[in-house]
């Protein structure tokens, strides 16, 4: 079992940590979807976005730089590193949002956040193999 936790303990922690970070985005995007900019037309889903991940990943950050990677180097360029990933994994999930929002011709809060939902889930692999690989590696390792 120790060799287990071992070989995949880490993912899993990545994936509680991606979960609670991911519930806050698509929470405060929904918040943000039905009270705030609702009315920005066009703009809305990438406002919600911006507004939401802004928010989330600042969170996630810290909980992946503590807990999930246990890094001890430098904070202040794992942060700058982190935010290298994390704007353009944000403009995608904004992006492709939009794209099937418009293609599905989705209007619904609700809805719009499923398909928010189900667009970052792709995206959730891509960004634990960077994060481990170059924002969150070890000194030794460099």
């Amino acid at each position: 079992m120790k060799k287990l936790w071992q070989t995949y303990g880490q993912l899993v922690k990545y994936a509680l940590a991606s979960l609670s970070s991911f519930g806050l985005d698509s929470g405060l995007f929904y918040l943000f979807k039905r009270f705030v900019f609702g009315g920005f037309g066009a703009w809305a889903d990438l406002a919600c976005t911006v507004a939401a991940r802004v928010l989330s990943s600042f969170f996630n950050f810290n909980v992946n730089n503590r807990l999930v990677f246990g890094h001890r180097g430098d904070y202040g360029k794992a942060l700058v590193r982190y935010y290298a990933l994390a704007v353009p994994m944000m403009l995608a999930s904004a992006g492709f949002v939009t794209l099937s929002n418009r293609l599905l011709g989705v209007t619904a809060p609700g809805l719009s956040t499923l398909v928010k939902i189900a667009v970052d889930t792709v995206l959730f692999l891509a960004s634990y193999l960077v994060q481990k690989k170059w924002v969150f590696k070890k000194e030794e390792e460099k």
